[in-house]
């Protein structure tokens, strides 16, 4: 059964201007899908035939959903944890946690790792209460360039996201203030990025331009040479995906599920532990400069490696699978 109009079957998801990051993008993206494929989605969670959110809902709306036997799907992508989170974080992971154990009949995980940390901090559920499905990005806006930039003389690294950790910068830029007498290049920083980390923007070869629209963002990735990526423990990153789809070697720590998504270029991955949950004492900007060192002095092959590789991470697929799991899901209502 395909899931749309005509089956009259109704489907609750949260307005997007309630979420902003990862989950903003991904509802925009899935509304997006929805409304492409004809499919049916109220605003009253209580009259719907499925409620899916992402992260976290009200309990007291779960609650009464629960005693109407409606299917509530939860998406996840990590957790809150210490000593990395302050106290209303991990009261807020708490939340989530009940949730996931109260009230998820379903619950769908972004990456192999996020099922592990979750597994790990709130408890396993059975086979037929989870899937993994990969975030994926618009192909009609993120896509690699046809022409082909020689970087012999000038590399053009850029990162991306809402820089609001010092390991999401730090790592970075220090590894370049020491590679600045061994080749040229510049560093674009696209997104927003708190106070306190401005000064990391205080380098002659850095080129910050701020927060951009998915278009800008996909262009500027289209004109760079190599993406440089720095996050502890990450789920499944959007700035990644998009970085993958627009064709470009990244290079980051192997960190989270960094090895799942760019498993095709594993050694621009700089080792940091084998830990489940990693520590940013462990992101030593040392080995993230040898990695970096190693895409430039071998850029044409790892180029040509993720230029293959572009066409992965499509949201189509994505929204599909989505779909196919809620179609599973609506005809095995709870009992």
């Amino acid at each position: 059964m395909f899931w749309n109009r005509r089956t009259q079957k109704k489907l609750f998801i949260p307005k997007v201007d309630k979420f902003y990051g990862g989950p903003k993008t991904f509802l925009t993206n899935l509304s997006k899908y929805l409304h492409e494929k004809g499919v049916k989605t109220i605003s009253d969670p209580l009259n719907s035939d499925l409620i899916f959110f992402p992260v976290e809902f009200p309990k007291e709306i779960l609650e009464k959903a629960s005693k109407k036997k409606i299917p509530i799907v939860q998406r996840l992508d990590g957790v809150f944890y210490e000593p990395e989170h302050n106290k209303a974080q991990l009261e807020f992971d708490n939340y989530v946690k009940e949730i996931y154990l109260k009230y998820a009949n379903y619950v769908i995980f972004q990456s192999e790792y996020s099922k592990s940390q979750c597994f790990f901090k709130y408890g396993e559920k059975s086979p037929d209460q989870f899937s993994l499905i990969v975030n994926g990005v618009d192909k009609t806006i993120f896509y690699p360039s046809d022409s082909e930039h020689d970087p012999t003389n000038f590399i053009r690294f850029v990162t991306t996201g809402n820089i609001r950790r010092k390991e999401m910068i730090e790592p970075i830029v220090l590894a370049l203030d020491e590679l600045r007498t061994e080749f040229n290049f510049e560093l674009t920083v696209v997104g927003k990025i708190t106070d306190e980390l401005k000064p990391y923007l205080n380098r002659d070869y850095l080129n910050y331009v701020g927060p951009k629209e998915l278009q800008e963002v996909s262009k500027i990735l289209r004109n760079s040479d190599i993406f440089l990526f720095s996050f502890l423990n990450p789920a499944c990153p959007n700035s990644v995906i998009e970085a993958v789809s627009t064709g470009l070697p990244v290079v980051s720590f192997d960190s989270g599920s960094m090895k799942e998504l760019v498993g095709f270029n594993k050694d621009l991955l700089a080792f940091v532990s084998d830990d489940l949950f990693q520590n940013v004492k462990d992101f030593k900007y040392e080995k993230l400069k040898e990695k970096i060192k190693l895409c430039v002095d071998n850029f044409r092959k790892y180029k040509k490696e993720s230029y293959l590789q572009s066409s992965l991470y499509s949201f189509e697929t994505c929204g599909d699978q989505y779909m196919e799991t809620f179609n599973a899901i609506i005809n095995q209502k709870p009992k």
